[in-house]
């Protein structure tokens, strides 16, 4: 489950602006693999929640 995360966590700093500005801020303090790791841990959170709460997925709250 981890490793789907993390390819989430890229193609969706590939893909979005608001994930990517996100991604360069943590990327900026420690490595690049704690960086990502922070985002795909955002996206699993924001699934978890997403499942309990039947809503769809929202940028804005999740990487504001």
């Amino acid at each position: 489950m981890c490793w789907a995360f993390f390819e989430a966590a890229n193609f969706a700093i590939r893909f979005n602006t608001s994930i990517r500005r996100y991604y360069d801020r943590k990327k900026a303090r420690p490595r690049r693999v704690v960086a990502l790791k922070a985002v795909a841990h955002k996206l699993a959170r924001a699934c978890y929640h997403m499942i309990k709460s039947d809503t769809a997925f929202d940028v804005q709250r999740a990487f504001a």
